[in-house]
């Protein structure tokens, strides 16, 4: 397992685990301390740059990351890779102390804790064509207006440039926030199915359930008619390659993450 220089001190885990731990107790059913690890786990970074570099070289490049959370991902990315790398980060439900944390593990680390800025993805802080990279993890299912975040994305991101975007299929057998298995196509009735498990359905009502490789498809058409895109992948290469090896969940939280991961698109020149 890759190790990493980024440090993340005792006083973020504490309060990783006083937030998005207990928040997805009820949810996930995990205990919050393992949670509030999953978080912050800093070898997760180097399996998002190794996915990044199948798009597009990383050094040097002007990256954003939409949605940092408490920074680990982009820590690691500027120390570790060299990576120019930059964040947008509100502190949402479940993540009350985010950008706190964030801006500390960037202290921490010797990193310039503006480089991530209180910000919502509907409504990025930059000029047009600043960033080479564009990048989201599991966030585009708790926004208020995911294709308003991914016209945003567009719209920051270099002609040329490469915006990539994990987030879950909703057409898919597994609910990765609950860590239950679902039917396709359940949609609003979400909250229903994950009270059957007895979990809280009150977060399942925030969850897009919309998002799915129908919904990518269609929404990187309509961004097309504002800013020139080219759809790259939907991620069928990534599960491909995911099936010829031995499965491995992602979440340390869980024996897995059986979500799916899209590269929605190129800017054109």
């Amino acid at each position: 397992m890759p190790q990493s220089s980024v440090i993340v001190p005792l006083s973020v885990r504490d309060a990783a685990r006083d937030s998005v731990g207990k928040f997805f107790a009820s949810i996930s059913g995990c205990d919050p301390q393992t949670s509030a690890d999953d978080h912050l786990d800093t070898s997760k970074a180097f399996g998002r740059v190794e996915g990044l570099r199948k798009l597009t070289p990383l050094e040097g490049k002007k990256l954003l990351e939409i949605g940092s959370g408490f920074g680990v991902n982009l820590a690691v990315f500027v120390k570790d890779f060299a990576i120019d790398g930059y964040g947008v980060e509100p502190d949402g439900e479940g993540f009350g102390c985010s950008f706190a944390s964030s801006q500390e593990i960037f202290k921490v680390n010797g990193l310039d804790p503006k480089r991530i800025t209180p910000a919502v993805g509907e409504s990025l802080p930059f000029p047009d064509a600043s960033f080479d990279v564009v990048y989201s993890s599991y966030v585009l299912e708790h926004v208020e207006d995911p294709v308003k975040v991914l016209t945003e994305a567009v719209r920051v991101v270099k002609p040329g440039g490469i915006v990539s975007c994990e987030l879950p299929n909703h057409l898919s057998y597994f609910e990765g926030h609950y860590m239950i298995p679902q039917p396709p196509l359940l949609g609003n009735y979400l909250p229903l199915w994950v009270k059957l498990w007895r979990r809280d359905p009150a977060f399942a009502r925030t969850l897009r359930t919309e998002i799915n490789p129908v919904w990518c498809r269609r929404t990187v058409k309509k961004i097309n008619q504002q800013y020139p895109v080219t759809l790259l992948s939907l991620g069928e290469k990534d599960f491909l390659d995911r099936l010829a090896k031995p499965f491995q969940f992602e979440s340390s939280a869980w024996p897995g993450n059986w979500e799916w991961r899209s590269k929605p698109c190129r800017r054109s020149t």
